[in-house]
């Protein structure tokens, strides 16, 4: 991970430069310097990208890596001094000074000393002659990769069937266009073994004049492409060697322009492939067709507009089909292995190359429930372990890491963090990623936003699987595959970039990983590692302690200087161990605990922090938690999440300028009417999450008017819970608003629809009623209104009639009906033919109606009791 590891330091050590130039005064130019240097390794980084096999470039490339985790380290260990000398009174701050000016001359000499080991490593890259290896690259191992893929994935086809014969019907279809089709899927998940299926189906070989498979490599060359393609269709009766590509593309054009062509191209990876042959392949009209497998969906939305074909996962009875035939061959399982057997295929999660290379292991073992069991539960660790090479799982699922570019490789092995099968939160992840400095983003757009998009780029390459999505089709959680996990492991064992520790694999050795992962009883792991300090800058806890807060807190501040992310999922601190933290920790930049009390004013030597994420384990719905009003020295806060019934101080005369997100934030009105008091102090609020507390309190009678939020001009997601007599709505909700929720309302549906319908970017509305009833039971949607919602989610609504006029809501996609019992029908609302699904959940007048208008009108129905 040198590449992120250089980048990420660039960066950090401009900001010093930026921010702290009064401290760094007297070594000001040797961090410059050194950025420099930093910089003409990150160019070195760029062009070795992709043409790393050669052992002596991975040994420099190593070697810059180390070099930059030292520079870190003497870096923020400085830092660290110098916020000790910030804490001191103004007389100890003068007495100290002659210490301050030695640590100057200290790090001064440290830096002297890495640049020195940097152009060692210059003098090394032209003694060894590494310009010479970085040209050359091996492509040997990737052919015998795919030999044995094919060997493991092409035998004793099963499934596939409705894959197999929607394929075959979109290649044979009597659409004259040129079509291009595509089969997208993980690494090992049958894309192979699937079109060979297709390609030697007697349909589609009587229907083709002439057809060619030739397979891609990662380092394909455009002539020998062209090659493989022209030989295998004039059986080497015409030499083409001699030939330029354009000559070449000239002569398959020739060959081509007479015949229904098939040409299937497997396993290509990149975009370029398609744009360098594509002229090659003529469209007269006839019915040819390309058949492309690949890993990246984005290989096939660039070279068709057909969307293309994301191979599914086996099911149970699909795996342990194909793990039976692999073990028994022609035979039959005895019975009193199958239930075992099936728990085995069970633990393969559903990939075909997993489940063939298992059984290949079993097939050669004694049949026998004693072998048998030994593999239950363990099949990940037999997949991934061989003692005379490295798995076909892992180098076939390797070739998709190494494909990946340089800012994505980071963010893939991030995964390491989190334990096996555990469903991770997206918006998590997200503020991760920018904490650790992996984003890299330009312009106006916000950092998650990039970081998103580098996680759809993940998710398009196969690498990362939905778990599942919010109701506007974003994905909400995600979660990595069992062998792709052991990879991400083993890659950042070896990258010094995450430790994993588990309660299976516990160590004492010192590392200079840069995370570490403690998944499991934390305890023991502590108890193992008591004294030692590690140069970790992010420590992730999973799971619970057999140790006290104190003992836990007292072990973290001892043994980690440098954190930028603690993230505790199943650790809580107590009230009397945060100050422990008060001088420590001034790098961090994300912090996520479970805390059950006030903040205490340490947190205000956190100036780094960017996301802060308080989770409650104890919840006391009659007491409300203020936030201290030092969490506006907090300049740097970007994320603020706070548990329910947490309070806002009301008197505070500062602002958090950089704040985007908020949530959920309580307001209680039964002590405070001036609400919306406090709100203001966040000007650049992207979305916001509020609980009104107090508006059921007996002695309140009077509705409450609804706050205005203009103030608010970047808010565009809002959710509002009101626990009792609360508002309609009134003019107040800004303009920018794309995603409203209404929870708790008691609901005037005349009013606040027509108010709701105004809003010209609102794409998904969101409203629930707890408990009350609709001052009106019916809706009425005037023409126009709404003009860019796509999703509407009505909850528990009292609701019986509902009406809209001519061009209301005239782009919805998705609608939810939920628990709505008295609703009888919207039968203009569900004959757009916009709509794309409906969803009627507990709302059984509505089941039969939407069924007649879905066989008419044709959306996707959801029906649940």
């Amino acid at each position: 991970m040198a590449d992120s590891v250089v980048a990420v330091l660039i960066e950090y050590l401009s900001g010093l430069l930026k921010d702290e130039a009064n401290f760094l005064d007297g070594v000001e130019d040797r961090v410059n310097s050194l950025i420099a240097e930093l910089s003409f390794i990150n160019i070195f980084l760029k062009n070795s990208e992709g043409k790393r096999n050669d052992e002596i470039v991975k040994e420099v490339v190593r070697q810059i890596r180390d070099v930059s985790y030292e520079a870190e380290d003497v870096i923020d260990s400085f830092m660290n001094q110098v916020a000790e000398h910030r804490r001191r009174s103004a007389m100890g701050r003068i007495i100290h000074s002659p210490f301050l000016a030695n640590m100057r001359r200290n790090v001064g000499r440290k830096i002297v000393g890495i640049k020195e080991k940097i152009n060692e490593i210059y003098n090394n890259k032209e003694r060894y002659g590494i310009e010479r290896a970085e040209a050359t690259v091996n492509t040997v191992e990737e052919e015998a990769i795919h030999k044995h893929r094919r060997e493991v994935e092409e035998d004793d086809v099963v499934g596939f069937v409705h894959d197999s014969t929607t394929l075959v019907e979109q290649l044979t279809n009597w659409d004259p266009k040129l079509d291009v089709i595509s089969i997208i899927g993980m690494g090992g998940l049958g894309k192979t073994t699937l079109a060979k299926k297709i390609y030697n189906k007697l349909r589609v070989t009587r229907h083709f004049n002439c057809h060619v498979w030739v397979y891609v490599s990662q380092d394909f060359g455009t002539k020998e492409l062209l090659l493989k393609i022209l030989k295998e269709l004039a059986q080497l009766r015409i030499k083409f060697e001699d030939k330029s590509v354009d000559e070449l593309k000239e002569e398959l054009v020739k060959y081509l322009k007479e015949k229904r062509y098939l040409i299937v191209m497997d396993d290509i990876w990149t975009t370029e492939v398609w744009d360098e042959v594509r002229s090659a392949f003529p469209d007269i009209s006839n019915g040819s067709r390309i058949l492309i497998t690949s890993r990246n969906k984005e290989v096939a939305s660039h070279a068709s507009l057909t969307p293309p074909y994301f191979l599914p996962f086996l099911n149970k009875n699909e795996s342990w089909e194909l793990f039976r035939k692999k073990v028994f061959q022609r035979g039959t399982c005895p019975l009193e292995l199958e239930t075992m057997g099936r728990q085995i295929a069970e633990d393969c999660c559903g990939l075909p190359l997993s489940i063939v290379v298992l059984a290949g292991i079993l097939a050669k073992k004694e049949k026998s429930l004693h072998i048998w069991s030994k593999f239950v539960g363990e099949v990940t660790s037999f997949l991934i372990t061989r003692e005379e090479d490295t798995p076909i799982c892992q180098k076939i699922l390797f070739l998709s890491y190494s494909n990946l570019p340089r800012r994505l490789k980071p963010c893939f092995l991030y995964f390491s963090i989190y334990p096996e099968d555990f469903e991770i939160p997206i918006r998590s992840l997200m503020h991760l990623w920018v904490a650790e400095g992996f984003v890299q983003y330009t312009g106006h757009r916000f950092p998650e936003d990039v970081a998103e998009i580098y996680l759809e780029e993940l998710i398009d390459r196969s690498l990362i699987q939905v778990a599942s999505r919010r109701i506007d089709g974003g994905v909400k959680t995600c979660r990595i595959h069992d062998l792709l996990r052991e990879l991400c492991i083993s890659e950042s064992a070896k990258e010094k970039f995450v430790e994993v520790y588990s309660d299976y694999h516990l160590s004492t050795r010192k590392s200079i990983s840069r995370r570490l992962s403690i998944q499991g009883n934390s305890g023991r792991y502590m108890s193992l590692n008591s004294s030692v300090p590690t140069h970790a800058r992010s420590l992730f806890l999973f799971g619970q302690t057999s140790r006290s807060d104190r003992v836990t807190w007292a072990w973290v501040k001892r043994n980690f200087k440098f954190l930028r992310v603690i993230d505790f999922e199943g650790e809580a601190i107590s009230e009397v161990d945060v100050p422990t933290l008060n001088p420590t920790f001034i790098h961090l930049r994300y912090l996520k605990i479970i805390y059950n009390s006030v903040l205490p004013d340490f947190i205000v030597n956190l100036t780094n922090l960017q996301t802060l994420h308080i989770v409650a384990r104890l919840i006391d719905p009659c007491e409300s938690v203020c936030l201290p009003k030092v969490i506006f020295k907090l300049q740097s806060l970007r994320n603020l999440y706070l548990p329910e019934w947490w309070t806002l101080p009301c008197d505070s005369e500062e602002a958090l300028g950089n704040l985007k997100v908020l949530s959920m934030v309580s307001i209680d009105y039964h002590k405070n009417r001036s609400f919306p008091s406090g709100l203001d102090k966040f000007p650049r609020v992207r979305k916001l999450k509020i609980q009104i507390l107090g508006t059921a309190m007996p002695e309140i009678k009077e509705i409450v008017s609804f706050p205005s939020l203009h103030h608010l001009a970047h808010l565009e997601i809002l959710r509002i819970v009101s626990w009792g007599n609360f508002p309609g709505i009134s003019n107040s909700i800004p303009w920018r608003i794309t995603k409203l929720t209404l929870i708790g309302f008691t609901f005037r549906a005349g009013d606040s629809m027509t108010v709701l319908g105004k809003l010209p970017n609102l794409r998904i509305l969101k409203l629930e009623e707890e408990g009350h009833d609709l001052s009106d039971t019916s809706i009425h949607v005037t023409a126009d209104s709404f003009p860019q919602l796509q999703v509407l989610k009505l909850s528990n609504l009292a609701l019986k009639h509902w009406k809209q006029e001519t061009g209301a809501i005239s782009r919805l996609r998705h609608l939810v009906i939920n628990r709505c019992k008295q609703f009888t029908g919207a039968p203009e609302l569900l004959s757009l033919t916009t709509l794309g699904s409906v969803e009627v959940i507990q709302s059984p007048s509505l089941a039969t109606m939407i069924r007649e208008l879905q066989t008419r009108v044709g959306f996707k129905l959801l029906i649940k009791d």
